[in-house]
């Protein structure tokens, strides 16, 4: 169809209206037919074809405007005739909508469908209208407004019935009220949710193996791939029954009395809304019949939008201070008070409403029929989530020692009970984690680190059940062995259950969150589209859900089996253990973009080890009672900057802390992540859009949760002062050229210096890439650790670096063999790391710790947890951090990573050093510009002060 050209594109002027006149549009008609000059016209409409264009302008042009002699012009004024013999007729109602006497809600006992209104006085030729498209048989009609010819049967309902029924329900006359809650009893036969009339379920899906070889000999590789396989009579006969599910909404026509009829049965929507929280998520039949189902009659057009304010979340100060026996340090009054929040949540005495909602829309009328599944229930953990430095370690470890006599006695080690805390961390904290329990306990807690498969290999049942900690790094399932595709552990856990291989996490694939390591931000979007990537890649979903396929298939096996007291290299899912605790627990949560650039940079591992942090986790598990890693009293998350981006992510974190359910979980991104194409098909169908209505609760909800099980508390002012440095340097004319050549885009035609990383758009990496690689940058580099070192040659100094920037400042610093420097890679074991690290936690003081490196560089993705404090003062910012458009998220990041050293516990006033690169001339660069966004005020304070 060629462009008819009606509404205007570019020229266009308006005029407000006012209370006494409508708006005026100001805009230039074009002659379509090219056979005269264009012509500027005013009309009240910026549509050419409404003929509602008052006068034209003669001989006018927008230029016009630029010169005051030609300030005024000749007007034709178009003139209305008077057309007297047309005459506005407005015909007397003969619908009438008659009056129920009887309560809706009372006749919900003696009928599943009552009558919600009906209508009289339907003359024929109306009659004949609204049946049009439906069969003409019998006196009573049903009429279709969901299938074939729903759309327009709901087009002829709006015409004829609508105005009458929103007035009737608007005079309150219908016999429930809009917007009531009315409670609905259990059906004798089968309880809500559980009824496969309204809820069918799914077939399952089966997986089937291909491997495939190429090469030969030495040069012969191998690669396998799972292929989803679906019961084609079953997906059929299944998507039978979900077109046959009773409806909520019943409309029919009696013909004889020219009546129209609205029947409504709330049960479906009650069935629907409960089926998500009792199924597929192994709890017991005592949960089912405690869920108490509501229905509400709404209006689509009553309906508000979700409100946008901030998750606040709360601080501990209304508790009163815990004490514990044996601590060999006191805890603070905060720490206290956070600790008897976390005991009361173990104990059982938090509760909170679990909710879905199922939503039923009158096609044609607009209103909205809402089931309500609620189940009150203990919290199954949280999130402490107090500021960088302020001792959530301790608090966790005083928690453990408080129930420590409890865990011990129900231990078992025929069953696979421990009585120990597993502690799940990245790999550099394994070791501060084990030095932190002998500095606050001494001896009074028996730990045990996990940092291998091969370590795992030597413990026993019996030592992992009668230990009180288990320290184990996060990524171990995704441990990497001789070869890219070895994975140790899995391969242990598939012999010990004997299980199919588990192959490794997908090294690719969906986009991931674009977000940061824990940020405290809103109105981010959410969803498939933007979180998963869900642009046609069913290839990377697939790899997704086969992997975590083999991996659940795996644990299933591993817990059918009994394994005996002395059985060594047990994997971690076969036990059940006391709690669960994650810290940095924002680290498993997300990975952004900039992060698998620098995964790529380094090695895939990274980014597989994320993947399988997560699986580890069951971070996308819903179902309570197959999750990777069991825990008989709680779960937990620690971290300094908790992932409240969200409703989307805050979802996440409640699944992850026990598998609490919030609004929308059942079809969380998480989930879509690994689903088939069948699976989002149907999803659609059962469910349909969601109202804002739906999206009003999904944020209440999130905020309740946020409100109950998290907490977060500030630590005590500093008593040192923080100082930040800028170096500018400019670049050489030779990398300006570079820049300039590597940012060009021959559509926009941007050569400039002087430039933001939006209107780069997709070439900012180009940009910083020169900028982060510049040779003046190394120069400032080295010229920055002269003075630190010049004042004082023992000091110790960190260096942060991007993902753009690492590479960089790791050959600059192995250019100068001087020099001596620790970095951690990829290729190090978790104890290499962690010794790595360790040697900048604590002051020097023997001859042989005073000739270790000075210097550390880490990643921005490497800053979570460390405490560097005792030994560090001096931080280097290489290069700015930046992911995306999210100023607070790399905020956020940048202040996680000054939080090594700036945090309590600090002796030392603080210096952070930032290096900028200019242009070859001194002109304002990428790094300006982020720099300057990244200290905002204004962002700083979003990106770190959401306390109450």
């Amino acid at each position: 169809m060629s462009c008819q050209h009606t509404v205007v594109l570019s020229a266009l002027w308006i005029r407000e209206a006012t209370e006494s006149s409508p708006a005026l549009y100001l805009y230039i008609r074009p002659d379509v037919s090219r056979t005269g000059l264009d012509v500027a016209v005013i009309a009240t409409t910026p549509n050419y074809r409404d003929k509602m264009e008052i006068c034209q302008l003669n001989d006018w042009i927008p230029e016009n405007a630029l010169v005051e002699k030609t300030h005024t012009t000749q007007v034709k004024f178009f003139k209305w005739e008077a057309a007297p013999q047309l005459k506005l007729e407005v015909p007397e109602p003969t619908l009438v909508t008659e009056t129920n006497t009887e309560s809706f809600h009372d006749s919900l006992n003696s009928e599943d469908s009552p009558i919600l209104c009906e209508m009289s006085g339907v003359t024929n030729e109306a009659m004949k209208s609204i049946l049009q498209h439906s069969s003409d048989e019998g006196d009573v009609v049903p009429i279709d407004l969901v299938g074939k010819m729903g759309s327009r049967n709901a087009k002829r309902l709006s015409i004829l019935a609508a105005p009458s029924l929103l007035k009737y329900a608007a005079e309150g006359k219908l016999p429930l009220e809009l917007l009531d809650w009315y409670k609905l009893s259990h059906p004798k036969e089968c309880s809500f949710g559980l009824c496969e009339d309204n809820y069918p379920s799914r077939p399952q899906e089966s997986w089937t193996e291909i491997v495939a070889s190429t090469g030969t000999g030495k040069k012969k590789k191998e690669t396998r791939k799972g292929v989803r396989a679906f019961d084609a009579e079953e997906s059929n006969e299944f998507y039978k029954k979900l077109l046959a599910r009773p409806p909520v909404f019943e409309a029919s026509a009696d013909k004889a009395n020219g009546k129209l009829i609205i029947r409504m049965n709330p049960s479906v929507a009650g069935h629907q809304a409960a089926a998500h929280l009792v199924r597929g998520r192994g709890l017991s039949d005592d949960y089912v019949k405690s869920v108490n189902v509501e229905y509400t009659l709404s209006e689509l057009s009553r309906m508000g939008e979700p409100s946008c304010s901030e998750f606040q979340v709360p601080n501990s100060d209304a508790y009163d201070e815990a004490t514990v026996d044996g601590m060999e340090l006191p805890l603070y009054s905060r720490q206290a008070k956070a600790l008897t929040r976390m005991q009361a949540i173990e104990e059982g005495k938090v509760k909170f409403d679990e909710e879905e909602r199922s939503e039923h829309i009158l096609n044609g009328v607009g209103w909205c029929l809402i089931g309500k599944a609620t189940a009150s229930n203990p919290l199954k953990g949280g999130v402490l989530g107090d500021a960088i430095g302020s001792g959530k370690t301790v608090v966790t470890i005083a928690l453990i020692l408080d129930g420590i006599k409890k865990a011990r006695a129900n231990r078992n080690t025929a069953e696979g009970k421990s009585g120990a805390t597993l502690i799940v961390v990245p790999p550099g904290l394994v070791k501060q984690w084990d030095d932190e329990i002998k500095k606050f306990t001494k001896k009074q807690l028996r730990s045990i680190i996990i940092d291998s498969t091969s370590t795992l290999k030597l413990k026993t049942v019996k030592d992992i059940c009668t230990a009180d900690i288990v320290i184990v790094p996060a990524g171990i399932i995704e441990e990497r062995g001789k070869t890219a595709t070895d994975r140790p552990y899995t391969e242990l856990m598939a012999a010990k259950a004997n299980a199919k291989k588990i192959p490794p996490a997908p090294s690719n694939g969906h986009k991931e969150a674009p977000t940061i390591e824990g940020t405290w931000v809103r109105n981010m979007a959410s969803g498939p589209q933007i979180y998963v990537g869900n642009d046609s890649k069913q290839k990377q979903r697939d790899e997704q859900a086969f992997y975590g396929h083999r991996y659940s298939e795996a644990i299933k096996k591993l817990r059918s089996k009994k394994f005996s007291s002395s059985e060594r290299g047990v994997p971690l899912e076969y036990f059940t253990w006391d709690r669960i605790v994650v810290d940095e627990c924002h680290e498993c949560l997300v990975s952004t973009k900039s992060v698998d650039t620098e995964n790529k940079a380094k090695s895939d591992f990274s980014g597989q080890a994320r993947r399988g942090a997560r699986e580890f986790l069951g971070v996308g598990c819903t179902d309570s009672s197959s999750r990777p890693l069991m825990a008989k009293t709680a779960f937990w998350g620690l971290t300094g900057t908790p992932l409240l981006a969200t409703e989307s992510r805050v979802t996440e974190l409640a699944n992850l802390m026990g598998g609490t359910y919030l609004m929308g979980s059942a079809h969380h991104w998480r989930k879509e992540e690994r689903e088939s194409g069948r699976d989002i098909f149907l999803n659609q169908q059962e469910e349909g859009s969601k109202s804002r209505e739906y999206r009003c609760a999904i944020h209440e909800s999130c905020h309740a949760y946020v409100r109950e099980a998290c907490q977060r508390n500030r630590g005590e002012k500093l008593l040192v002062k923080l100082e930040r440095k800028k170096l500018f340097v400019n670049m050489t004319s030779a990398e300006g050229d570079n820049f300039l050549s590597d940012i060009k885009d021959p559509e926009s035609n941007l050569e400039s210096f002087s430039i933001t990383p939006e209107q780069l758009g997709d070439k900012v990496g180009n940009g910083l890439s020169v900028t982060a690689s510049s040779t003046a940058r190394h120069s400032a580099l080295f010229n920055i650790i002269d003075s630190i070192q010049a004042e004082d040659a023992s000091t110790k100094i960190i260096i942060f670096a991007s993902a753009f920037g690492y590479q960089s400042a790791l050959s600059a610093l192995q250019s100068r063999k001087e020099v001596k420097f620790s970095h951690v890679d990829d290729s190090d074991s978790v104890l290499e790391q962690n010794e790595i690290i360790s040697h900048f936690r604590h002051i020097d003081v023997n001859d042989e710790e005073r000739a270790r490196p000075r210097i550390l560089l880490l990643s921005f993705s490497q800053a979570a947890g460390h405490n560097l404090q005792e030994a560090c003062h001096n931080v280097i910012m290489y290069d700015p951090m930046y992911s995306g458009s999210d100023a607070v998220a790399d905020a956020s990041v940048e202040e996680q990573a000054l939080g090594r050293v700036m945090r309590q516990g600090q002796t030392n006033d603080v210096t952070c050093h930032r290096i900028l690169v200019k242009g070859p001339n001194g002109e304002p660069c990428l790094d300006d510009v982020i720099v300057d966004r990244n200290e905002d005020p204004e962002v700083l304070r979003a990106a770190t002060s959401n306390f109450d």
